[in-house]
């Protein structure tokens, strides 16, 4: 029969706030008897230790809790974080690439750093990347994660400038471990598993782990729920909610202008297709379903494209991870880690659409009107959803010797390891368009009387092989569109990708010498080369512009960097009267890249604890990153950002001519515009891609903090610290309204060499030059709180955990201006406050507890940009509150001995009251997918089995 397992084995969770102290007076009193005492390496030093308090706050994940967290994937663990924020995840349909990022204090991924057991990992993505897909890194084999809320870029290197997330695996399992995972929402959709087994040996010469498994995920449409079945809209000025939707629809839309009656190659204007509004030609059309046109109503023939679309996007991953360590000699160990993951992924996105994309010649046989059409729009259903699909394979592979120098050295320790990582990308796009087949498809056609009569595009006498007259205007309700025509001019573009990262790493550490007062001096030293290669090789109609999406060249680079530091730890004092523990801590590091130079960054910190469990700690430290292969060299492509010529004189309307300032018609006439020159207010282009001139980015970081712990309340922890981020030389574009701003209305002419115009078309923008650079930078700072308590009596165990950040600033410098993003949703969800609380019980065997996750409102403006409102009546007109949110988990588990091992079963409810997100009518799927929750109420089971 079975029986309940002690109550070490329930499976109530441990996201302990911050590493609190490990019986400190303990440790001192081995010290001070030289006598072993048990140490760690807490993230954020390379230098053992024997107190988990450090100078810098470091949050913890247990097992307990990434299992109690009933989700199926590390990455989307720790984006609920309150120190983690917009980070892309599954439900990044629209420009999501199927992996999952974190991003600490909101700062991007390529700002944290991803470790594996301290050691750095290969980029994922599907080509010249910068950043971990932390779902790269099977859920099974990780035994905690450490997050150090601090810059750590002296001790690690390039990019630990938010933070640092650094992922333990697991080493000590001696036996084997078989476990499955299966949820899904309360709607029958998104379902998810997930199974593993793992076996391994452990014994005092060594220990070999070996674990597999496979995780899958279904999707959800976008149309199967409520808050995203339509595109919703907000009127700012009626202070109303209304249904959106796409002006490019299956029926088409002709504007009028558009129409070429003369044949010059312009539009006419006052083209008379649909009637006239008291006099006044309509200018847009659409079909009325008898084979004639009426006005086009934005009230009733808007597109609904939301139904097609992903709201949570599908993949499958398998993995095989395996690591170990023998004893060669009782100084000399020897150790590996090898994996292999292996992900598909897909977004899907509404189909394709036609957009003036070529002119429609009077003289094709689908032309009932007999005129070239120039403006011309129509949703192309008939061709069926766009799709992204990745194949991604990720291999990563560590070896290695470590161990301890002889006595008469003081047991140093030390490790020479080496560390290689590559990732290989396959990505199909399914759903574009050839531009020039569409020219073809939609040029001149005829009936071949050579071939029965058969429709032909081109002419008599210069007939084009192989390609089938496009009937666009007929509307998708008239079936006119054949499989014939769509397979001429669609096509499947395959682009590949890859990252590959070599690390050669030698460290050693250990004591220096001990105090008078019971302490000691301990010191790291290490040097480490690393070796960064990228490339991305789109589909040859991308590369060429030949495709309706924007052009893409290829990328490949690479890079080397040589590296040293140093890192001192000093505890001169430990149980002293007032002062229990005293700490000082140094680092440096030099860095010499193959690119950019060479440089050094540091940090210091310390830790003061006084009597009644009180301490003050506090860190300040430089930091960088350093520009990655796609910011160096990435291809040039093609943009089409929402922006105007200055120098554009077209009026509003026939009563409202714009007259340019004196300042921008001076550099207007520099650049040899004509004084009234008129574009239409076209579109314009701009080009981005990499610069091989980069910099690296800098950085300050500052922590203050303090940590209680009193003694008269056994088990609680309380930590209050305050960060200060400062980002100079920030890596990124400008964009296009920011470069014509500089030029003309700030009159800095190395920004007007980067607007490239054509005399050809009476000097009209051809495009911006829009290049990645170190510009501006990024000012951020905030509070973060944390309260833990953990006590037992008679009916078991309890655990209570609060972890808050307060958000006191966030601004972001494009040399422009200064941009506010806190309480705003110009730049992503940054609230006020981000909190999280968890509670728990176990007993015998038996647990149980709830998570709830909390989200403060904030404002969305017009136009998404609350920075081009000054407060008060003003702001007050084009602003709008976001509610804050609040979502609820509630899990169980049971823990039972048979003879066949231990058996672990445990359910739980993920948004419990199946709480909606907040609406933003300016995001995706109108709500945030990086911040809260689109699946809805989600019930899972997991169950594991120990032989």
């Amino acid at each position: 029969p079975a029986e309940p397992a002690p109550p070490s084995s329930d499976l109530s969770p441990d996201l302990s706030p911050d590493l609190s102290d490990e019986q400190l007076a303990a440790a001192a009193a081995a010290q001070a008897g030289n006598e072993a005492s048990e140490v760690i390496v807490v993230t954020g030093s390379t230098i053992e230790r024997r107190a988990l308090t450090t100078p810098a706050p470091v949050s913890i994940v247990s097992k307990a809790a990434l299992e109690a967290a009933g989700l199926s994937t590390v990455g989307g663990i720790l984006q609920n974080l309150p120190s983690q924020a917009n980070g892309i995840n599954a439900q990044e349909n629209n420009g999501g690439d199927g992996s999952t990022r974190i991003y600490l204090r909101g700062l991007g991924a390529a700002r944290t750093l991803t470790l594996i057991n301290g050691r750095r990992v290969v980029p994922g993505g599907v080509g010249a990347d910068a950043s971990v897909d932390l779902n790269a890194i099977p859920l099974a084999m990780i035994e905690r994660v450490e997050v150090l809320k601090d810059g750590a870029s002296a001790v690690y290197g390039s990019d630990a400038i938010g933070g640092v997330v650094n992922i333990i695996t697991r080493t000590d399992l001696n036996g084997s471990e078989a476990a499955i995972y299966t949820g899904a929402s309360q709607r029958g959709d998104g379902l998810s598993y997930d199974m593993s087994f793992a076996t391994g040996i452990s014994n005092r010469k060594g220990n070999l782990l070996v674990s597999a498994g496979y995780q899958h995920q279904r999707p959800v449409f976008a149309g199967d729920r409520a808050f995203s079945r339509t595109d919703e809209t907000y009127d700012y000025g009626k202070r109303t909610e209304g249904v959106g939707g796409s002006v490019t629809t299956p029926q088409g839309r002709i504007n009028t202008d558009g129409i070429d009656a003369d044949g010059d190659g312009r539009g006419d204007g006052g083209y008379d297709l649909c009637g006239a509004d008291d006099g006044t030609p309509i200018q847009f059309c659409t079909l009325d379903g008898s084979g004639g046109y009426r006005p086009f109503s934005s009230a009733s023939d808007l597109y609904n494209f939301q139904p097609d679309n992903y709201l949570y996007t599908p993949s499958a991953r398998y993995h095989i991870y395996s690591l170990g360590g023998y004893q060669l000699h009782p100084r000399v160990r020897g150790f590996f880690e090898a994996s292999h993951l292996n992900r598909t992924s897909s977004q899907r996105l509404a189909p394709d659409t036609f957009v003036d994309t070529a002119p429609i010649s009077a003289q094709s046989l689908h032309n009932p009107l007999g005129v070239d059409i120039l403006g011309y729009r129509r949703r192309l259903s008939e061709f069926g959803p766009r799709r992204s699909l990745q194949g991604v394979e990720t291999f990563r592979a560590v070896v290695g010797f470590d161990g301890k120098l002889p006595d008469d050295l003081h047991n140093w320790k030390w490790e020479v390891s080496y560390n290689f990582g590559r990732t290989d990308a396959v990505q199909r796009l399914e759903g574009n368009l050839s531009v020039s087949r569409l020219a073809n498809a939609l040029g001149p056609s005829f009936l071949d009387p050579t071939n029965a009569g058969a429709p032909t595009c081109g002419t008599v006498d210069a007939p084009i092989a192989g390609c089938v007259p496009l009937n666009l205007l007929a509307g998708a309700d008239a079936n006119a569109i054949t499989p014939d025509m769509i397979d001429y001019v669609t096509f499947t573009g395959v682009s590949t990708g890859f990252n590959q990262q070599q690390t050669l790493l030698a460290t050693t550490s250990g004591q220096l010498t001990r105090t008078p007062w019971g302490g000691d001096i301990s010191m790291a030293i290490g040097v480490d080369h690393r070796r960064e290669a990228g490339g991305s090789t789109p589909d040859p109609l991308s590369a060429s512009g030949d495709s309706t999406g924007n052009a893409t060249r290829p990328t490949n680079g690479r890079y080397r960097v040589s590296e040293g530091f140093v890192e001192l730890s000093a505890v001169p004092v430990i149980g002293k009267g007032f002062a229990q523990w005293v700490e000082l801590d140094a680092a440096a590091r030099v860095f010499d890249y193959d690119n950019f130079g060479s440089g050094i960054t540091w940090k210091a910190g310390g830790l003061f604890r006084t009597l009644g469990g009180l301490a003050v700690r506090g860190t300040y430290s430089t930091a960088f990153r350093a520009p990655s292969i796609s910011e160096l060299y990435a291809g040039k492509q093609d943009s089409s950002p929402l922006a105007d010529d200055p120098c554009d004189t077209t009026p509003a309307s026939a009563d409202d001519p714009i007259t340019l300032d004196p300042v921008v018609a001076q550099q207007c006439a520099k650049q040899g515009v004509p004084a009234d020159a008129s574009f239409g207010n076209s579109q314009l282009r701009s080009v981005v891609g990499g610069n091989a001139a980069l910099e690296a980015e800098t950085a300050t970081v500052r922590t203050l903090g303090v940590v209680f712990e009193p003694p008269m309340v056994k088990g609680l922890s309380v930590t209050v610290d305050y960060f200060h981020i400062a980002i100079e030389k920030a890596i990124q574009s400008l964009g296009a309204n920011v470069i014509l701003s500089n030029c003309f209305r700030r009159e800095l002419d190395e920004y007007c060499k980067q607007v490239f115009r054509n005399p050809a078309l009476g000097y009209k923008i051809d495009f911006v030059d829009d290049p990645i650079s170190n510009v501006g930078g990024t000012r951020t700072s905030g509070v973060d709180g944390a309260i833990a308590y953990d006590h037992s009596h008679a009916y078991g165990r309890f655990r209570h955990q609060l972890e808050a950040t307060y958000l006191i600033k966030y601004k972001l410098n494009n040399t422009l201006q200064i941009l506010d993003g806190r309480k705003v949703y110009d730049f992503g969800v940054f609230p006020p406050i981000k909190a999280n609380v968890t509670s728990s019980w176990g007993y015998r065997g038996v647990g149980a507890g709830f998570n709830v996750r909390y989200v403060a409102g904030y404002d969305e403006c017009n136009n998404n940009d609350c920075n081009s409102y000054a407060s008060g009546p003003v702001r007050a007109d084009n602003s709008r509150k976001i509610g804050s949110s609040v979502n609820a988990d509630v899990f169980g588990s049971y823990t039972f001995k048979t003879a066949a091992g231990t058996t672990s079963i445990a359910v739980g409810i993920n948004n419990v009251t199946d709480a909606e997100p907040p609406t933003i009518y300016s995001g995706l799927a109108d709500s945030d997918p990086a911040t809260y929750d689109y699946m809805g109420r989600f019930f899972y089971t997991r169950a594991s089995q120990q032989f």
